[in-house]
């Protein structure tokens, strides 16, 4: 831990600088909001203009409060928060939350502001919260410091989700659905601009505390992306999922022209890549963030993805079925004693299958729900139990709601519920399944998706070492360092050649081929490869070669070669009239196989490799897999098992079966260089192409360009 957020949740007194005595005013309601929600600490208003506010002594200055301060709420306008901050600093505060706006976010002379704001609380030891931002939460203390006017209605329980959130209003709009839903937090805070405390800061203390079971952010910029690699680890090593709903979907920006690796790698696929292997889930909506953090407030995870339903409707039963499959979840054939049992009670119109239909018959006779569902829990071939009712209504939902209860207590397998139907129906049913820490969601669809939620995480933790690896590789590395020996300087880009000759030396396998600056020497260089070959015109000034005409295949005798010879070179010289051409390549045609692409691109996290079908219908299919680097040859063949083109490589309708294992070799070959080559650069190898089984791999066509460094990029 870099810092101590104690004094930041739990203060001994709290200052509101700009506080207010006028009634309704955004001055007064921290202090009102602080009494209304019985914070036992001291409440300092400060004001010059007031004796008292709400019945507390209003004091001139920080400096004349009796007691010690670790809390101050800035309330004062944005040009005066630097004298604000430095009466703080000379009380000894700590934390200071700057609620006002006018910084950062309202244009450059603001962001001038925030500069000079985030340079003095260095110098003067303060951590900032905001600017920007309405305030925190912390239950377990009854401290609510800030000005959301939820604060004048909830009722805040101390409970066990943590929330950070850089939006004020949308936070706090949050908070509001989650209370409503029966979530209790254990801390809340909204970050702001972030000008001093960022996301991560707070997350790695929620990820450490004792209160705290479930981590969700809310974030519109993601600071400092490689530190989360190290918090993934330390969520997975603590068992405390980080739920994340991130907004803004990036441009790649302009290096998405380069290489089809980076057109294909935007930041918002890379960011979906890097959270699956590092086990952060990431939620799409509100809604989806809320039922999460509802499914994970229960401890128990699936040992693996095999689930029963019980339902007491066929369609609830189709709906989750549906919903398990896509989620990467199974509903197994009932067999042995569960078959037994579930023939035995279930009537002739429902369905001992799975998803199991008890029918409406719960209604009548309370005996076949709770032995049904008794006996599921009690199934060694199922890891996870889904219960879907409809319109269950008074007594009988009652009855049913116990032996849920008392089902799951008696079992170490997750049990969630779908309740459809509106909760006037049975009131006191979804109170009573929270409290007993039973997740409830409105439809089958939902709660098999929180379930699939679950099993993500359960993996992730099986994962756990090579995430360790991945915040080792993040914290000893960088990608700013200076060039490797051997390696290019940052800003240049190699023609085809050179790259293959680096790969080569590497031990990756590439194609022959010689270079040739004359017609001539082409066509002695044809005869020594052998025909069909190749042409390609060989300049670091054109990336795309195809698009300049600079390619010929298929190429068999000595005539075709003199031809394609002098019109590849006039092609690229119209294409790209002051082009420096040093010759054409004469190369090995590569028959057969099946066409791949493999490629590195720098991003925020760090390196990431791409794997994905290849050659010119790359950017039209779009199918890759992307895995942050370095990882082992384990993770290598799991990204190909992840494409739509796997069955080609296996030999799909009679086709040869690929050489895979040369193929999960090449990505792990590839994986090793970032470790050679700790820089930012991008590797585009398309097409690598995968040859029948023991004939090994080919790269065909290779670009690398090293990029100039990026500040901030650990």
């Amino acid at each position: 831990m870099s810092q101590d957020f104690s004094r930041l949740w739990s203060p001994r007194g709290v200052a509101v600088l700009g506080a207010s005595g006028r009634e309704s005013s955004l001055g007064q309601a921290p202090v009102r909001y602080l009494d209304r929600n019985g914070y036992q600490g001291a409440i300092y208003p400060i004001n010059p203009g007031y004796e008292e506010i709400l019945g507390y002594p209003c004091y001139p200055s920080v400096s004349a409060c009796p007691g010690p301060v670790d809390l101050a709420l800035v309330m004062v306008s944005a040009e005066k928060v630097p004298q604000a901050l430095e009466d703080c600093a000379a009380k000894g505060i700590r934390f200071a939350v700057i609620l006002a706006s006018g910084f950062a976010e309202s244009g450059k002379e603001g962001a001038q502001r925030q500069a000079e704001m985030i340079a003095q609380a260095a110098a003067r030891g303060l951590t900032l919260i905001g600017p920007n931002c309405i305030g925190l939460v912390n239950p377990h203390v009854s401290l609510v410091a800030g000005f959301s006017p939820l604060f004048a209605k909830a009722e805040f329980q101390a409970g066990e989700i943590g929330l950070v959130t850089q939006s004020g209003a949308l936070g706090y709009g949050i908070v509001s659905l989650a209370l409503e839903r029966g979530l209790h937090f254990s801390r809340v805070i909204n970050t702001g601009n972030e000008a001093s405390l960022i996301s991560a800061d707070v997350v790695e203390d929620l990820l450490l505390d004792d209160v705290t079971r479930v981590v969700l952010v809310y974030n519109e910029e993601l600071r400092s992306p490689r530190r989360w690699i190290d918090l993934a680890r330390l969520s997975l090593e603590r068992g405390k999922p980080i739920i994340m709903l991130k907004v803004g979907r990036s441009e790649a920006g302009a290096r998405a022209a380069a290489s089809h690796t980076a057109a294909l790698a935007g930041d918002d696929r890379i960011l979906d890549a890097a959270f699956r292997q590092l086990g952060i889930i990431r939620a799409q909506d509100i809604d989806e963030l809320l039922d999460l953090a509802s499914a994970f407030r229960q401890p128990r995870l699936p040992r693996g993805n095999r689930v029963g339903v019980l339902t007491t409707s066929g369609g609830a039963g189709i709906m989750a079925a549906d919903g398990c499959s896509a989620w990467g979840l199974t509903l197994p054939e009932l067999t042995g004693e569960t078959r037994t049992v579930l023939e035995r009670h279930i009537p002739s119109f429902g369905s001992a299958f799975n998803p199991v239909d008890v029918t409406a018959q719960v209604i009548a006779d309370r005996e076949v729900f709770r032995s049904c569902l008794r006996q599921m829990a009690q199934d060694g071939g199922l890891d996870a139990i889904i219960v879907s009712f409809c319109v269950l209504t008074g007594e009988s939902a009652d009855r049913t709601v116990q032996d849920v209860l008392a089902v799951a207590a008696q079992t170490d397998k997750p049990v969630l519920i779908s309740k459809t139907g509106a909760d006037s129906l049975a009131p006191q049913a979804r109170r009573d399944l929270l409290t007993g820490g039973i997740p409830v969601f409105d439809t089958p669809v939902q709660v098999a998706r929180a379930l699939g939620a679950l099993l993500r995480f359960r993996q992730a933790a099986g994962r756990s070492g090579a995430v360790a690896a991945l915040s080792a590789y993040a914290r000893e590395t960088g990608q700013n360092g200076p060039a490797s020996e051997g390696f290019p300087q940052p800003g240049t880009t190699l023609s085809e050649r050179e790259t293959k000759t680096l790969l080569a030396a590497h031990g990756l396998p590439v194609t022959r081929e010689i270079l040739a600056t004359s017609a001539g020497e082409a066509v002695k260089a044809a005869e020594s490869i052998g025909y069909p070959v190749v042409l390609k015109i060989e300049s670091s000034d054109i990336l795309h070669k195809t698009e300049a005409g600079g390619v010929v295949l298929g190429l068999s005798s000595a005539a075709a070669v003199r031809a394609a010879y002098s019109r590849i070179t006039d092609s690229a010289r119209a294409y790209h009239p002051s082009i420096h051409i040093r010759g054409v390549l004469v190369q090995e045609q590569v028959q057969g196989g099946v066409e791949a692409l493999v490629g590195v691109v720098p991003s925020s996290f760090g390196p990431v490799l791409t794997v994905g079908c290849g050659g010119v219908m790359v950017e039209v299919m779009r199918d890759v897999a992307m895995r942050l680097l370095p990882i082992d040859q384990a993770e290598a063949a799991a990204m190909i098992d992840e494409l739509r083109m796997a069955p080609l490589l296996r030999g799909v309708r009679g086709r040869p079966v690929a050489d895979e294992e040369a193929l999960v070799k090449t990505l792990f070959m590839v994986s090793s260089l970032t470790d050679r080559f700790p820089g930012r650069w991008e590797l585009d190898l398309n097409p690598v192409v995968v040859l029948p089984r023991g004939q090994g791999v080919r790269v065909v066509d290779a670009l690398l360009i090293t990029h100039q460094t990026a500040g901030g990029a650990h």
